[in-house]
């Protein structure tokens, strides 16, 4: 019997360039790893109103993941590194798959004193075990380039 690969990949909605293409490296990622347990996050935050609904995600990654099967889930929240691993603790993912973060040192450091712009794979790393593994997706390169660790 072969085991199950859980893959987690949170993405903005509406779809940015970005997440479209963390999208389909997850996508790629879940084939090779076949059978694989593709799970497609997006976090509402309760501050910003946001109120995507799974149905229109749904619409949405479906031309990105070309024939991969997907759950889709969306959660409400305030921080979103802290649903993403809830999610992943709750999901127990084996591998979460996030867009790294291309800012510079002083816009990067201006986000986080100001909470914009969480660095979620610096966060999930802090705090899931071992056995999940974060992979990074340079979302700026013309070939996505994944930092795992």
């Amino acid at each position: 019997m072969t085991d199950l690969t859980t893959i987690l990949v949170p993405i903005r909605y509406p779809l940015t360039d970005k997440s479209a293409r963390t999208l389909a490296f997850a996508g790629r990622l879940a084939h090779d790893h076949a059978p694989a347990d593709l799970q497609v996050l997006h976090v509402n935050l309760y501050q910003t109103g946001d109120d995507t609904q799974t149905t229109e995600l749904t619409r949405a990654i479906s031309s990105t993941l070309d024939d991969v099967e997907a759950s889709v889930t969306t959660r409400q929240g305030f921080l979103v590194e802290e649903v993403i691993l809830e999610e992943a603790t709750q999901i127990d993912a084996d591998i979460i798959v996030v867009g790294a973060n291309q800012q510079s040192t002083w816009r990067r450091l201006l986000r986080r004193l100001l909470q914009d712009d969480p660095e979620v794979g610096s966060f999930l790393r802090e705090r899931t075990t071992n056995d999940t593994e974060i992979m990074e997706v340079d979302t700026a390169a013309e070939t996505p380039a994944v930092e795992s660790v």
